[in-house]
């Protein structure tokens, strides 16, 4: 019933949010939400959302597993960010080699790194009780200013370029597209989609699922039954920086390429999966649904941007909108409504 409710507050509210904003409101509305088939290619409108959608699932996945055990891991932005690092870093460190055989090594590097970025905000949550939320977002800056020194610095190619970026990684490094019309349905996807089914298996099926649950539910039981806390941090630490870290290295392997500024490299995966991980009340199937439901709406967004010169920023408006109202909604899980008559 929440969730049924808060669909349809989402839907209504961004209604009104684009009537305001847009100078052609119905034109707007309806090309955000037949994009796919205003123009071009079909198969590669869709695409990009499906592209756009499991970066988006995998990292809302990877945290919500911090979420349910009331660890609150905002920084995954950051750690999008070091698995591009990790995974360019890697194949430097490997000679720059020019095969596919490199590539599975270039993704197991972004996830280390991931992880490694992670530890930062586990590391002080644990040894010096330091709040998590304020540690993992502000070190999403300093990965920002990472990868600005890095593309800038010692990593920058020798083409001039603005902004400045790396080399390109080979083109056999690269992920293929599996479907000859489109490159953005490539190896990647299938890999996170993958990756997606095992993590789901392992919260739903496992020990470690019941651990997080007892965590989120009673998080007094958790000592009581013998499971640690410090040991429950760094497990959802570990999960949601290795995922968000291997989301980085995929996006560097497939959509771009090379390493760049944060402006140009980042494009808000991180954040928004905060959104889909609660608009999906942490659940793997919930996040799949939000996550296709926001992907589509980003790339509906930027349609009307580049077609009707609207601003983009309208999806940001819609993920903050889908986001307050679940979050309203949820008191219908606990409460419910009554109809008394007074005489």
């Amino acid at each position: 019933m929440s969730v049924f409710l808060a669909m349809i507050a989402t839907t209504f509210l961004s209604l009104i949010v684009l009537w305001l904003t847009a100078e052609q409101p119905l034109e707007a509305l309806w090309q955000m939400l037949t994009y796919p088939y205003q123009g071009g290619t079909v198969s590669v409108q869709w695409g990009k959302a499906v592209n756009t959608m499991t970066y988006l699932a995998v990292i809302g996945l990877g945290l919500s597993i911090g979420f349910r055990a009331n660890v609150w891991n905002i920084g995954a932005e950051g750690q999008f960010a070091f698995g591009g690092i990790g995974a360019f870093g890697t194949w430097l460190f490997i000679g720059t080699p020019d095969s596919q055989w490199a590539t599975p090594i270039l993704l197991a590097g972004g996830a280390v790194c991931g992880m490694g970025w992670a530890c930062i905000p586990a590391f002080l949550r644990t040894k010096t009780n330091t709040n998590e939320l304020l540690t993992s977002l502000m070190l999403v800056y300093v990965a920002g200013q990472t990868l600005f020194f890095l593309s800038n610095g010692p990593w920058e190619t020798n083409f001039s370029y603005s902004p400045p970026q790396t080399d390109h990684l080979p083109t056999n490094v690269l992920f293929k597209g599996f479907f000859p019309i489109t490159t953005k349905l490539h190896w990647g996807l299938i890999i996170s989609a993958f990756v997606y089914a095992l993590i789901s298996f392992i919260l739903l099926k496992t020990i470690l699922g019941f651990r997080l649950a007892v965590a989120e539910n009673t998080p007094k039981a958790e000592s009581f039954s013998g499971f640690s806390p410090n040991k429950t941090v760094w497990i959802a630490f570990l999960f949601s920086g290795g995922l968000a870290g291997l989301m980085g290295a995929i996006y560097l392997c497939s959509d771009i390429g090379y390493l760049t500024e944060a402006s140009n490299f980042l494009r808000g995966f991180g954040f928004s999966a905060i959104v889909v991980a609660f608009l999906g009340r942490l659940h793997p199937l919930g996040i799949l649904f939000a996550a296709l439901f926001l992907g589509y709406v980003e790339g509906g967004a930027t349609w009307i941007q580049a077609n009707l010169q609207e601003d983009d920023s309208i999806a940001g408006f819609i993920e903050v909108i889908a986001l307050m109202s679940t979050l309203a909604s949820a008191v219908f899980v606990n409460y419910r409504i009554e109809w008394n008559t007074y005489k």
